[in-house]
């Protein structure tokens, strides 16, 4: 017998699709929502800090203070033995910076007995671990008292102009070496100043010229970003009388970076390489050295 009210057959088939398609609406509605949320990206492994007197300098991920080594100039880890209990090597297997870093200045390389360890524009990369009741403890996120130790220590800052570098160094003229502290542009290359250049202080702009300025190529940047080891009102400029021609040592300039008043040049015979020192006692005919630049 028929339905006689209005729910028969046909309604209650109505009825039951209309509320499945509309639930099936509302999930996918929620489904393309949560297709639009994009996933965070994953948290940089090298990033930034600040210090009102040290500047940015590079931390870890969890904000522990990254330091270079002034002996490492030449780009390998010189901190072996007891050192390396202090200063424990940084390594990231998973290179990620902060927006204000490129991740291509950033290497991993090993140290002598076979520990992966990272680099930074060829600088080795370490964490400060002073000794405790006995106990080597790294340092606490934020902390900097590792900076400026021995002279040879010091906070990674990306922007540095110039920083100190320390090795032994031979002087041409005696053949003797030394261990010397100097400076090196931020790329790790020795920095000169020359004899002349003191002993004539009024003809600076014009003491190496010619073949003179071909062995001996002038410095400049106008960034002056240093280590602590460094003052920045010892830094000047003095305009030459001739213009360097734009090449593998910067930009074409008349101008010259000046360090405790003396200009700083590279040397040509080091070929651009890292920690090469072959211009420490070069004498010329009359008499005047070129010597590395003293910190």
């Amino acid at each position: 017998m028929p339905y006689s009210f209005a729910m028969g057959p046909t309604g209650l088939l109505r009825r039951p699709l209309a509320f499945l398609c509309l639930l099936l609406g509302l999930l996918a509605g929620c489904n393309n929502s949560d297709s639009d949320d994009q996933p965070a990206p994953p948290a940089p492994t090298i990033q930034l800090a600040t210090s009102p007197a040290l500047g940015s300098f590079l931390t870890d991920k969890d904000g522990n203070t990254l330091y270079y080594f002034a002996r490492d100039v030449d780009g390998t880890n010189a901190c072996s033995g007891g050192c390396a209990a202090v200063w424990p090597v940084f390594y990231t297997e998973d290179i990620r910076v902060s927006g204000d870093l490129q991740a291509n200045d950033f290497k991993t390389q090993n140290t002598a007995s076979g520990q992966p360890q990272t680099t930074y524009k060829g600088w080795p990369l370490y964490y400060y671990a002073p000794a405790v009741n006995g106990q080597n403890v790294r340092e606490q996120p934020g902390q900097t008292t590792g900076n400026g130790i021995g002279n040879v220590w010091y906070v990674m800052e990306p922007a540095f102009s110039i920083q100190v570098a320390t090795k032994s160094v031979v002087d041409k003229s005696t053949g003797q070496a030394a261990v010397r502290s100097f400076l090196v542009d931020s790329q790790g290359r020795t920095l000169y100043t020359f004899g002349k250049d003191t002993r004539s202080p009024s003809t600076q702009p014009t003491n190496c010229t010619g073949n003179c300025q071909t062995a001996w190529p002038t410095f400049y940047t106008a960034s002056r970003v240093f280590p602590s080891a460094l003052t920045a009102t010892d830094f000047g400029t003095i305009t030459r009388t001739t213009t360097t021609t734009a090449g593998p040592y910067g930009e074409a300039t008349n101008q010259q970076l000046t360090y405790k008043g003396r200009p700083l040049y590279y040397f040509a015979a080091d070929a651009l390489t890292r920690g090469k020192v072959e211009g420490q006692g070069v004498t010329t005919s009359e008499g005047d050295q070129w010597q590395v630049a003293l910190p």
